[in-house]
């Protein structure tokens, strides 16, 4: 019986400094910079997408008495763009549509309708290519923290160089930073939104909020 009892004892005592008895490994924790990384390889990579561009606040100012409310459309790698926009222009809404084919742009009147050939370097709309737009953002993120991990997405939080926006809403203000919020699937890692938070522009409003969506 005593023996008995000692090599009961021993083995207890085995098993409770045993790391591996009774408890689970920590999990690995989870690098916003890595899961970053490999979302802007996979965006980089990918050849089309749609793309949602809207304001939850505000909105972009194009031209002194033009502005950008919404734009939304496809993208096709390498250089094939259809967005269809609409803003406003001295208190009535505008509503055109953009169709990029290489260096060739055309864009309706927004008077009559009728499809037109626009030179990209005189369009207002002539800067807009969400396909590097997204590159250049995403490769700028800085102070990256990881809010979540629930619902099938990571959600990041982080800060942005305004010029990292220039592609989408043109000329900036030097300087100027934003916040930015990135949602980013688990299983694909594909980017789903990026919301911005912050006047990126001369004449936008404080607070502005605007956010990308991207699918398909």
């Amino acid at each position: 019986l005593a023996i008995a009892a000692v090599v009961a004892c021993g083995s207890s005592d085995k098993d409770a400094a045993s790391p591996t008895a009774g408890t689970a490994a920590a999990p690995t924790p989870i690098d916003p910079t890595v899961v970053l990384a490999e979302s802007g390889r996979l965006m980089e990579a990918t050849g089309s997408f749609h793309f949602l561009l809207d304001h939850q606040k505000g909105a972009t100012r194009l031209l002194p008495n033009l502005t950008l409310d919404e734009a939304e459309g496809d993208v096709v790698k390498p250089d094939r763009i259809s967005a269809e926009f609409v803003g406003g222009s001295g208190g009535f809404l505008i509503k055109s549509s953009l169709i990029t084919v290489g260096e060739d742009s055309y864009m309706t009147n927004p008077l009559t309708g009728r499809w037109e050939t626009v030179p990209k370097d005189v369009s207002p709309l002539g800067f807009f290519d969400p396909q590097r737009g997204v590159s250049s953002m995403m490769t700028a993120v800085e102070d990256l923290v990881l809010k979540g991990s629930d619902k099938g997405v990571y959600l990041i939080e982080g800060e942005l160089p305004a010029e990292a926006l220039s592609p989408l809403v043109g000329l900036v203000l030097p300087g100027a930073r934003v916040s930015v919020e990135l949602t980013i699937s688990i299983d694909t890692h594909y980017l789903g939104r990026a919301t911005f938070g912050g006047a990126v522009k001369e004449g936008e409003i404080e607070g502005t909020i605007r956010t990308i969506t991207l699918s398909g």
